[in-house]
């Protein structure tokens, strides 16, 4: 997995007081110089290999192991270890609290000991968003959660998407964008909720989309350019949360 040409690796950006280091990374489109899937799952642990071999989709599987190979490079780079001495543990609240699942919100340890880092990583439209939050020093009762989240703007154009993931409040302000807009305004509204729910640890499970209204939450912020990048130009929008 490789950076977008020009835009070689993680940047820090800010996210209320927390540093969050991020990357845009191309995803398993041709020509984008992704390593071979062969080699993108051996550096992979017998965790990973083994979700991503439960993935029916082809495509999807694919995808599942160029995001986590690209986060595990990416963790591996910011702790200055080898990607291959990390080992995955997902946490799951709703299946294993404990981080014994092997899906929910990812991150690794290293010799045993979890990693300081709160880690986060979305696919959409053959790109991968990564997010890296440095949780080293936070008091263990309040380590801050990281959720991020990359959303197509022509995966919510669908009829009746307001009425299924949006408040009313919500509704009432894609209304006042002009309507060449609407679509992208409905795709930020959904990242902004899927990078809360991310960071919170829940996703939908305890509440239906329309219940949950981001439109003025101070733990998030919209990624509207990462690295250069300006998403919008990629169909693209973006958002990053941080729960204190």
């Amino acid at each position: 997995m490789t950076p977008r040409p020009n835009h070689p690796g993680p940047r820090s950006a800010p996210v209320g007081e927390h540093p969050v280091a991020v990357m845009l990374v191309q995803g398993i489109r041709s020509g984008t110089g992704s390593p071979p899937e062969a080699e993108m799952l051996c550096l992979l642990d017998d965790v990973e290999r083994r979700r991503a071999a439960r993935i029916a989709d082809a495509a999807q599987a694919v995808s599942f192991v160029a995001g986590r190979h690209a986060l595990r490079v990416l963790a591996a780079s910011l702790l200055g270890v080898q990607p291959a001495d990390l080992a995955s543990k997902s946490v799951c609240p709703v299946c294993s609290p404990g981080g014994t699942a092997d899906h929910g919100r990812p991150g690794y340890t290293l010799d045993g000991g979890t990693i300081p880092l709160a880690l986060s990583l979305s696919r959409a439209d053959g790109f991968i968003l990564l997010g890296a939050l440095d949780v080293r020093g936070a008091v263990p009762d309040a380590i801050p959660r990281l959720g991020i989240d990359l959303t197509a703007v022509a995966g919510v154009g669908f009829d009746g998407f307001d009425d299924v993931s949006l408040t009313t409040a919500e509704r009432d302000a894609v209304r006042t964008v002009p309507v060449a807009g609407r679509g992208a305004a409905r795709a930020r509204l959904w990242a902004r909720k899927e990078a809360l729910v991310k960071a919170l640890g829940t996703g939908f499970t305890d509440r239906d989309p329309s219940e949950v209204d981001v439109l003025a939450d101070g733990r998030i912020s919209d990624l509207p350019d990462v690295d250069g990048v300006v998403l919008a130009s990629e169909g693209l929008v973006a958002a990053v949360a941080v729960i204190p």
